[in-house]
């Protein structure tokens, strides 16, 4: 396909607008997937290659750590692949990530609180499926939007309810005195975020999660803190093992707490869907009668592992949990600097920031606690007078993809625009597009 392809676009919008009514896509609130398979269909039909910003995917290869102690445990442990792992884990990827929390996030937990599970989302699901159901009463989740869409579409799935605050409207203060209100209702079981935030990279500030550790405690609400982009706030240098500053985390601020740490971004190991979750050793031996009915058991930390592990998916393949066991481990003892690994992905977002405002573009959450918003995998995009479904269709017309905000429970318009999988070569080719594009949508062009 021939990425530089200006004699091209903009592209028919009548095929679009057809592939659209076929498949029956409303941009306002096309998931990822289904836009996945629109741009590859423009692709293929146009012979063009797009610049994929709607992927959230990693685009740097695994650090070898991984893949070769995976070939190494196989080969030096021929039964492997005819036992079944242990539901909670293999003892030392327990002990690793045990060790691992505390040298990056400075928090004490035992072994036995840190659980292995089918990548971030399938411990998302487990974590909504007891906060949602630990009380009656207590069947909504409440989300810090935008967020992850995926996560709702869980919350449906579990038959639970959803709230949403936006991080445009409450930060501080502000954010603190409105989960309160929320919470005073009696109706919320669980409170779940992303920090750095998933798609607008705004970080929860050390006051805010203090705040919020109070709000969990007292009203008895457990939070779910998806660590998906473990440390990636290079505002902050993270990477020094035992030395501060420490990456923020509600787990300094209350015992009523899911922390999930993903292996898909920080150790670009998505393929091999593995995450671990840590659950605070106080909420571990916490009961609610409530949960018996659909676990079989009281206790939170039984509920998590036999109660949703062992009934969904038995346990996580385990020459993966080695190779995160080898992963944090290497991590752990400074032979391994990730965060340094990744930091491709902000140096990248700094540049393409500045091609898309050059271009009229402005960002829909640039400020963090009025600083400016920090560089990384996703940040947001408007333009002035469009929904976030009418700039995707005229970004997608000159060969180009995001994620509109509307899907993401933003009150905003925009897109999404990952930078995980641009190339640096692909710069050139998206300042042409995105200034074609530009003098497209101006009142009177010439």
């Amino acid at each position: 396909m021939d990425m530089n392809s200006n004699n091209i676009f903009p592209l028919e919008s009548d095929f679009l607008k057809k592939c659209l009514n076929d498949w029956e896509v409303d941009l306002t609130h096309v998931s990822i997937r289904e836009l996945n398979r629109l741009v590859d269909e423009l692709s293929e039909h146009f012979d063009v290659e797009f610049l994929r910003f709607e992927f959230g995917i990693p685009g740097l290869p695994p650090n070898k750590i991984g893949p070769e102690e995976e070939i190494r445990i196989l080969q030096e442990n021929p039964r492997i692949p005819s036992t079944y792992p242990p539901f909670d884990g293999i003892p030392r990827l327990k002990e690793a990530a045990s060790k691992f929390v505390k040298k990056f996030m400075d928090i004490e937990v035992p072994p036995k609180s840190c659980v292995p599970t089918v990548g971030a989302m399938h411990s998302g699901f487990i974590c909504q499926s007891i906060v949602g159901r630990k009380q009656p009463e207590s069947n909504t989740i409440l989300y810090l939007d935008p967020g992850f869409p995926v996560n709702k579409l869980q919350t449906k799935f579990l038959g639970l309810q959803e709230q949403s605050i936006d991080l445009f409207d409450y930060r501080g203060d502000a954010l603190i005195n409105k989960i309160e209100e929320i919470f005073s209702a009696g109706k919320i079981g669980g409170l779940l975020w992303s920090s750095p935030n998933n798609p607008t990279w705004v970080c929860l500030k050390e006051s805010e999660l203090e705040g919020i550790g109070n709000l969990l405690t007292k009203y008895d609400v457990i939070g779910i803190e998806d660590a998906a982009y473990f440390g990636m706030d290079y505002r902050q240098d993270y990477s020094q093992p035992g030395i501060p500053p420490f990456i923020p985390t509600i787990a300094r601020y209350t015992g009523n707490y899911f922390l999930t740490i993903s292996s898909s971004k920080i150790f670009s190991y998505a393929g091999q869907r593995i995450a671990i979750t840590v659950i605070s050793p106080e909420l571990m031996e916490k009961r609610y009668k409530n949960l018996r009915q659909y676990f079989d058991t009281e206790r939170i930390g039984h509920a998590f592992v036999h109660g949703g592990i062992y009934p969904t998916t038995a346990g996580v393949p385990q020459t993966p949990q080695y190779a995160l066991a080898a992963l944090f481990e290497a991590a752990s003892s400074g032979d391994y600097n990730f965060l340094e690994e990744v930091k491709v992905y902000s140096k990248l977002a700094a540049k393409i920031k500045i091609i898309f405002k050059k271009y009229d573009f402005d960002l829909v959450y640039d400020k963090d606690m009025g600083e400016p918003i920090g560089d990384g995998f996703y940040f947001t995009v408007s333009r002035q007078g469009m929904t976030g479904a009418e700039l995707l269709f005229q970004m997608l017309r000159y060969g180009m993809a995001g994620i509109p905000l509307s899907t993401t429970g933003s009150t905003r318009e925009g897109i999404r625009i990952c930078v995980s999988i641009i190339r640096e070569s692909q710069l050139g080719e998206m300042e042409n597009r995105l200034s074609a594009l530009n003098h497209h949508l101006q009142p009177n062009p010439v």
